[in-house]
């Protein structure tokens, strides 16, 4: 193959395609091109734009990041209740808004990271 799994890792943490390394993936900060601007692979699986693998990574970096903390504080009488409910939920909210064109690509690099043969790069070469 000519691109390996931490290859495709690397790319994909940088928010870059995991076929070509270019920068092409993003239409917006919510949306993914259909295909990359730099090499023209397929990106976009879902009619609507969005991969729903995004959700389950921001609720369990969510938890992590925000949830634990608050928890903890909240059990220690370090903030109230009512306050780590706010933050807890204001909390996640922006932390998931702010990842999610990294998140994004997490899932891309999952997907591939399991199968990199689907990588065009990587088919071209088989077929050579």
């Amino acid at each position: 193959m000519k691109i390996e799994r931490v290859e495709i890792i690397t790319r994909s943490l940088s928010g870059r395609c995991p076929n070509c390394g270019g920068f092409g993936m993003f239409k917006n900060w919510f949306r993914l091109n259909k295909r990359c601007t730099d090499c023209d692979m397929q990106l976009e699986k879902e009619e609507s734009g969005f991969y729903f693998g995004t959700t389950s990574i921001g609720y369990v970096l969510a938890i992590i990041i925000v949830i634990i903390p608050i928890c903890i504080l909240a059990v220690l009488d370090k903030i109230g209740m009512w306050t780590g409910v706010t933050i807890g939920i204001v909390g996640s909210i922006l932390l998931c808004v702010l990842l999610y064109p990294l998140l994004l690509s997490w899932v891309i690099m999952s997907y591939f990271v399991v199968c990199p043969q689907e990588l065009p790069e990587n088919t071209t070469d088989a077929k050579d």
